[in-house]
């Protein structure tokens, strides 16, 4: 069974949903990052999502692609990633670590040799923003060989076909928007959310996560109580260390929101 099964299994028999946060390589500095991912692990956090910065991230909004401008304003390289992902493992054992990521940094490293590299580190499944079905076949084939999971994502403008489709091709877990538009906190879904949610669950036995717009402890909940196996967050944890010039309270505050938000999660107090 792969880390990524093995975690939502256990958070089925415990009765909670999933914590996943997105950490930006490299913002404001890697240390930073290794620093952050450590404060989310040990806090709580189920899986930790990261992503790779890119010049043009278009599904992101203004605070991912802020943290982005300023990893690449500081040099961040390809290579960064692994190092970041090969620290974090030796803290999370069996927590799942995913790299999100825009198809041309991958590209332009060599898709064999990025994803033997990024599962070499401790990586266990990639999530590609950008990458239409019909052109995944080359990167499916390779990161299924080297033991990569698929995360894709779904989102309400696909066709019925299309949906269909795309869990079909998807493997650790689907990965929903929950709110048009890109990334950047929201104060609620909006309801057409979890009639979504249903016909994705339709369509899927994955596990089937809401990200895009997830903020607070009350979306958290609202969302395994319709039917989600748990939620991603990343605009928000940006918001918070970058709004705070005092870096240790920062990471106390995350500390305190992972808290918050896994309380919310467990099915068992409702």
């Amino acid at each position: 069974m792969s880390r990524i099964s093995s975690l939502f299994s256990v958070l089925k028999h415990r009765g909670s949903g999933a914590f996943v946060p997105y950490i930006c390589a490299g913002d404001p500095s890697l240390s930073f990052s290794e620093r952050l991912g450590k404060t989310l692990i040990e806090a709580g956090a189920d899986m930790i999502e990261i992503g790779i910065p890119f010049s043009d991230p278009i599904a992101d909004g203004p605070i991912i692609q802020g943290a982005m401008k300023r990893s690449l304003s500081r040099g961040f390289k390809t290579d960064h990633l692994f190092q970041l992902v090969n620290r974090l493992r030796g803290v999370a054992e069996d927590r799942p670590i995913i790299v999100m990521s825009y198809m041309n940094p991958i590209f332009r490293y060599g898709i064999q040799r990025f994803c033997e590299s990024v599962f070499s580190a401790g990586t266990d499944g990639l999530l590609i923003v950008d990458l239409p079905l019909e052109e995944s076949v080359v990167i499916d084939d390779i990161a299924k060989s080297v033991g990569l999971e698929m995360i894709r994502i779904v989102s309400s403008s696909s066709s019925m076909d299309r949906i269909a489709e795309i869990v079909h091709a998807s493997s650790g877990f689907i990965y929903m928007v929950s709110v048009p538009g890109v990334t950047g906190p929201k104060r609620r879904f909006p309801r057409s959310a979890f009639t979504f949610l249903k016909l994705i669950k339709s369509h899927t036995n994955l596990p089937v996560l809401l990200g895009f717009g997830v903020s607070n402890p009350q979306q958290a909940r609202m969302a395994v109580l319709s039917g989600a196996e748990g939620v991603v967050e990343g605009s928000h944890i940006i918001e918070i260390y970058t709004s705070n010039d005092d870096t240790e309270e920062a990471l106390r505050s995350i500390a305190n929101h992972v808290c918050e938000m896994k309380m919310a999660m467990m099915l068992s107090q409702y």
